[in-house]
């Protein structure tokens, strides 16, 4: 696999919140954080924004979470690690992540809401599709449109 150019800013975000100096090991907790992140949403690791995810992983470090973090992406949570699972989950499908500040926004329409929810897009973005507005959902039956 070859690294593409949102892998490599990916790993330098992460960079300072790991105290690494090495960029294979910066490369390699990336992407220990987006197994997890995948495990935890429910989306494959490859559809999931390297950059992104290396913020939220530096916004969860700062916030003091690095011990967690460490015991959920090599296995060994327990049930009390149960909190900083639901915090990554909400924070790749709002779009908002903790900081030392209190929540901050990161991501709007990368959000994974919107591609967990076919039928919407983000609010003041125009989809891509013409008239995608007069089809029915995904999946609906003939007896959609009444």
């Amino acid at each position: 696999m070859r690294a593409t150019r949102r892998d490599f800013i990916g790993g330098v975000w992460a960079m300072p919140a790991l105290g690494i100096g090495g960029w294979a090991g910066a490369y390699e907790a990336l992407e220990r954080f987006r197994t997890l992140s995948a495990r935890l949403t429910g989306f494959p690791a490859a559809s999931l924004d390297p950059a992104l995810a290396g913020d939220l992983l530096d916004a969860l470090r700062a916030t003091g979470e690095g011990a967690g973090l460490d015991d959920l992406t090599d296995g060994t949570a327990d049930g009390a690690l149960g909190g900083l699972a639901a915090q990554i989950i909400a924070a790749w499908y709002s779009g908002i992540h903790p900081t030392a500040d209190g929540p901050a926004a990161r991501a709007y329409r990368e959000a994974l809401v919107w591609q967990a929810l076919e039928f919407a897009h983000a609010p003041g973005y125009c989809s891509t599709e013409l008239n995608d507005w007069s089809r029915p959902p995904a999946g609906a039956g003939p007896d959609a449109i009444t």
